[in-house]
């Protein structure tokens, strides 16, 4: 694959993100362009039409930069329907005892994600969790090896086709087309956690506007994901109905003087604020807005919790990465770290640098899922095992490599 062209179609914002593979395994940005979107609730497309504008406006900025047209696109999917589930796949190897080669890995894949999928659902993605050979379980490379029988457990996301279908129409009204369908956790995790992380197990919290993606990872593998439909823009609200002001007003005070742990800010802290019927701003405790923000965090640390706790797994060699705007308020990484209690957690910003933002800026963690989508691109693959029955992106079900010994 030359390029990625991938769009991050957000509660708050769209992304549009074109990216290179460089030596080492690495990608480089060559361009990125964004527009605000506010047809997307909670990770939904909920206003097909508003939300094509806001593609076009972002693929715009992209294709001006590159003097280019771009028509095809990674795209992430999200909200709570995006779902797992457990499923198991078994060949034999003939003869017997041969040499174990990625086209058997690819088969018995293949038959891990023949489950019943019910027509209200659409196949997102197959990842393998554990291959077993000859009864041997814990085997994550198994090209190579030699075998009678491999068999392997996969991790299947599914989505909702009546979530799916109106971000289909978006990308189409905005005259683009859907090469892949991504989910969003996975996107996210795959934007800010190193190879090692995967390897040797981490959890990526994407709390952005509209809802809070959870990946968990462990040996090489995605085991488990969700979404949870409260984000940043639900703090916001928070304030702007307790504090009595508007919704641009609340947002500036979040940004500027929130924080997530009430109790780091100083008793005699206080902020001007301009409540809604009065025309002068009026001082109030900073610890109060911090209270009420730290109220909403805990929650979602809490739902953040109950999914990893639903992975099975209760610690993380390389912990927690914290990523998405609203993870930038002072103290999250702290207030999370008391919640989960399941390893070190860390801000997390993308592993790539975009054009004309170092990789550290705080702004920068918006952007995770959207280096996610370009990864996920150059590091996937496409079972071709399975007969292709059209162009659509239906017509392919895309993995990860990192379970397998080789790239082809």
């Amino acid at each position: 694959m030359g390029i990625a062209t991938v769009l991050d179609v957000g509660s708050t914002k769209v992304t549009c993100l074109v990216a290179e593979p460089i030596a080492g395994d690495g990608i480089g940005i060559v361009a990125v362009g964004t527009a605000p979107c506010t047809g997307v609730k909670r990770g939904v497309v909920s206003d097909i039409e508003s939300t094509a504008q806001a593609i076009s406006a972002a693929v715009g900025q992209v294709e001006g930069k590159l003097g280019v047209e771009v028509n095809d696109f990674h795209v992430s999917v999200n909200g709570s329907h995006v779902e797992g589930s457990t499923a198991r796949g078994m060949v034999p190897i003939l003869p017997r005892s041969r040499s174990i080669t990625r086209e058997d890995v690819l088969q018995v894949l293949n038959h891990s994600r023949q489950i019943p999928v019910s027509d209200a659902l659409e196949l997102l993605h197959t990842m393998p969790r554990e291959f077993v050979i000859d009864g041997e379980h814990g085997v994550h490379q198994p090209v190579g090896r030699t075998g009678g029988q491999l068999e392997v457990s996969t991790y299947v996301l599914t989505g909702k086709r009546e979530a799916i279908e109106p971000l289909e129409r978006a990308v189409g009204g905005a005259g683009k087309r859907v090469g892949q369908l991504i989910a969003g956790p996975l996107a996210s995790g795959m934007g800010v956690l190193s190879p090692q992380d995967i390897e040797f197990g981490a959890v990526c919290i994407d709390i952005g506007g509209g809802k809070t993606d959870v990946a968990v990872f462990s040996e090489g593998s995605l085991i488990h994901c969700a979404s949870i439909p409260i984000g940043g823009t639900l703090v916001t609200s928070d304030i702007a109905h307790l504090v009595r002001t508007s919704t641009e007003t609340a947002d500036s005070l979040k940004v500027a003087k929130g924080a997530a742990m009430s109790a780091s800010v100083p008793e005699g802290d206080s902020v001007d604020v301009m409540q809604l019927g009065h025309i002068e701003a009026r001082p109030m405790q900073r610890r109060v807005l911090c209270e009420i923000i730290e109220s909403r965090m805990r929650e979602i640390a809490n739902h953040a919790k109950t999914v990893i706790e639903k992975s099975g797994k209760s610690r993380f060699a390389n912990g927690v990465s914290l990523t998405g705007g609203a993870s930038m308020l002072p103290g999250t990484a702290e207030l999370f770290e008391a919640i989960l209690g399941v390893g070190t957690v860390r801000s997390g910003r993308p592993s790539q640098s975009l054009p004309a933002m170092p990789v550290n800026a705080p702004s920068a963690a918006s952007f995770s899922a959207a280096v996610g989508l370009a990864r996920f691109a150059f590091d996937s693959f496409e079972d071709e095992l399975v007969p292709a029955n059209g162009q659509n992106w239906q017509a392919k079900v895309r993995s990860l490599w990192s379970m397998f010994a080789a790239k082809p």
